[in-house]
């Protein structure tokens, strides 16, 4: 019972420390690169397991070299990807401005137009439906950026691109504050004449191809009758 309450305490200090830093500001790649202008701005950084993946295969490997007396050039060379993959995923950023919501997972992410999205909504997840953490695929067709540590909290934002409905799922220290941002956004944002007249004009496009379905049906079934 204590270690569940200490669990529980542990848990919920971190939540807050987690909401301490997202309410910090913009960092200084955020005011350069995510429009330092954002209504806000959440970030997450890996916690120290994450490190620890990276760096336990850079010492084995430094390790054998040095036992080996082998070049030092070949596995420094192949631990060229390792640090970079450690590098672009050990920060997720998120902005929100009055027009678009900014997602990076080191250098990739999607930039969504506050005018396209549907639904926001923050939720709580499971990271095994997803198969681990990073930038990852649902069965469902969803994508997740997610990190591990964030206490399966997330933001889920629907949203329109093209003809297509995109899911994707982005976890955040206080996914509440995050989704309230992109809802006053949308909130905020103008009615995008161009896509309501979209809308109208594949609406009537559909029901004109209904019409003419049913009209040759009809005509059709006519034929048949005056067969018989």
């Amino acid at each position: 019972m204590a270690s569940e309450e200490s669990a529980e305490r542990e848990t919920k200090e971190s939540a807050e420390r987690d909401t301490k830093k997202s309410a910090a500001g913009p960092d200084a790649y955020q005011k350069r690169y995510m429009a330092s202008d954002a209504l806000y701005h959440d970030k997450i950084r890996a916690p120290l397991a994450y490190h620890l993946l990276f760096l336990l295969p850079l010492l084995v490997t430094l390790g054998s070299t040095i036992v080996g007396h082998a070049p030092v050039t070949v596995p420094l060379l192949a631990l060229i990807p390792l640090a970079l993959a450690w590098a672009l995923f050990s920060v997720l950023r998120i902005s929100v401005t009055k027009g678009e919501v900014y997602v990076q997972y080191g250098l990739f992410g999607p930039k969504i137009a506050v005018g396209d999205i549907e639904r926001c909504e923050a939720v709580d997840y499971d990271w095994k439906k997803y198969g681990g953490w990073g930038i990852r695929y649902g069965r469902d067709g969803s994508v997740a950026y997610n990190m591990m540590g964030d206490h399966g909290r997330a933001v889920r934002i629907v949203y329109r691109k093209g003809k297509a409905t995109k899911t994707v799922l982005v976890a955040s220290h206080d996914p509440a504050r995050l989704a309230a941002a992109i809802n006053e956004a949308r909130a905020a944002a103008p009615a995008r004449a161009g896509v309501r007249v979209e809308a109208v004009v594949e609406r009537e496009a559909e029901g004109a191809a209904a019409a003419e379905r049913e009209a040759e049906a009809a005509e059709a079934a006519e034929e048949k009758r005056a067969r018989g």
